[in-house]
């Protein structure tokens, strides 16, 4: 790690620090080996585990994407002091839209913003992190304080009380639970409860307190990583308040492809909702109610994966559906013990699946409960998917689709110029109010 500057000249690394490094044996071989793009003799191509009939039936109509962008700004004259923005945007597209946009490639593109407008709904929040509080409160309290104030203004507790209390089980088979965020012993919470208590001490809680974004001392752990939680969770919520609204609606959802920018994944204590997301699909499933819903990887190693497998998947429609197994040893490259594995943030199952000549996706598809080997009638909906998705490729950027480029216009935060404007935001108010 470097010095930094900060009136003092900067450390650089050093120029040849890397010939000894060349020169060792082992790194030699190693490099060797690693620059070798022939697939050894003993390495066998990974066969497509099946094919989907891309010109089948597909009654999909119109495509609800969520997607979202983050930035955590620094205060220019205060580093110490940061605020975290967060923009999610759900936006609905009609099929008849992409046909429209399909033909008419060099539409203005005010005009296509304009045709779009009216059915985009953003989602705002921004969240105090080092150095900027709430007057009178401490900085985790205003986190939670933040957050709390962000998902009842945005109508968010709704669907997270649906998710939290299984609202859809006439006799919840589990209680949720969890650590005071004051003296961390366990209780379970209060039926539909959106205010409670810790029955030992008495803090006060509220159900945004249940995702556990505060759990943690905030002082051991990456700012950046409290905005991205909070980002991953309003994706979520955006997503789910919608299909809860419309699950019992069938004429809506057996037309409608919800669609997110990234996995079906939510990490660490925001794991808490997978399961009862896991029950919901299961549930939706079981009752012969349709749900069309799938996670998109477009970066990462699933789509580091996806990309290897172009030359076995060579013809439209062809997939692999991977075993757990095989994703945590061939792909993530770490140990897998089948009597110890446990999953608790994937709500999908991982497939890669040809959707065109030049598109290979990488792709989460629920399955209801966690599977460590499923197969095709497993992935719920997957034929339709399949056949939706071929029908939105864009070739704007590799493997695009033309819902996930429109929505990720309307969420995106880019570092330049949007985080310096940003940051010129939070300079002048924090100024003012010294």
């Amino acid at each position: 790690m470097a010095y930094g500057k900060d009136g003092y000249p900067t450390e650089y690394a050093n120029k040849v620090g890397h010939v000894r490094l060349i020169q060792d044996p082992m790194i030699q071989s190693l490099i060797e080996a690693f620059e070798d793009h022939q697939t050894p003799i003993d390495e066998s191509v990974q066969q497509p585990t099946g094919q989907i009939d891309i010109d089948g039936e597909c009654p999909i109509e119109q495509i609800i994407t969520v997607d979202g962008g983050h930035q955590a700004v620094p205060n220019k004259i205060r580093p110490e002091r940061q605020v975290g923005f967060i923009q999610v945007a759900s936006q609905l597209i009609k099929t008849d839209t992409i046909e429209y946009l399909r033909e008419h490639s060099m539409a203005d593109p005010r005009h296509v913003r304009a045709m779009l407008s009216g059915f985009t709904h953003h989602t705002f929040a921004a969240l105090p992190l080092i150095g900027v509080h709430i007057p009178g409160l401490s900085v985790r309290r205003s986190i939670r304080e933040t957050i709390h104030r962000f998902l009842s203004h945005y109508e968010l507790y709704d669907a997270l009380s649906y998710l939290v209390y299984r609202q859809w089980e006439t006799n919840p088979t589990e209680s949720p639970s969890m650590e005071c965020i004051e003296c961390e012993v366990p209780f379970e919470l209060p039926r539909y409860a959106r205010n409670f208590q810790c029955p030992r001490c008495g803090e006060r809680h509220r159900l945004s307190d249940y995702l556990g974004l505060c759990a943690e001392d905030l002082e051991d752990r990456p700012r950046v990583e409290v905005v991205s939680n909070f980002r991953s969770v309003l994706e979520a919520l955006v997503l789910f308040s919608l299909i809860i609204k419309f699950r019992e609606r069938s004429s809506i959802m057996e037309r409608t492809l919800f669609l997110l920018d990234g996995p079906l994944l939510l990490r660490a204590q925001l794991s808490r909702l997978v399961e009862p997301i896991r029950a919901l699909i299961a549930d939706q499933r079981d009752r012969g109610l349709p749900l069309y819903l799938v996670g998109v990887e477009k970066s990462g190693e699933l789509s580091d994966f996806a990309d290897a497998c172009s030359g076995s998947l060579r013809n439209v429609g062809e997939f692999f559906l991977p075993s757990t197994q095989f994703i945590v040893e061939e792909i993530h490259g770490r140990a897998f013990n089948e009597n110890t594995y446990r999953n608790r943030v994937n709500y999908g199952a991982k497939t890669v699946v040809r959707v065109g000549a030049n598109h290979i996706l990488a792709l989460n598809v629920p399955t209801g409960d966690y599977l460590l080997t499923p197969n095709a009638n497993d992935l719920i909906g997957f034929d339709v998917i399949v056949r939706s998705l071929s029908q939105l490729l864009n070739y704007s950027y590799d493997n695009a689709l033309i819902p996930l480029v429109l929505a990720n216009a309307e969420a995106s935060i880019s570092n330049r110029p949007s985080g310096g404007i940003l940051a010129q935001f939070v300079d002048r108010i924090l100024d003012n109010h010294e």
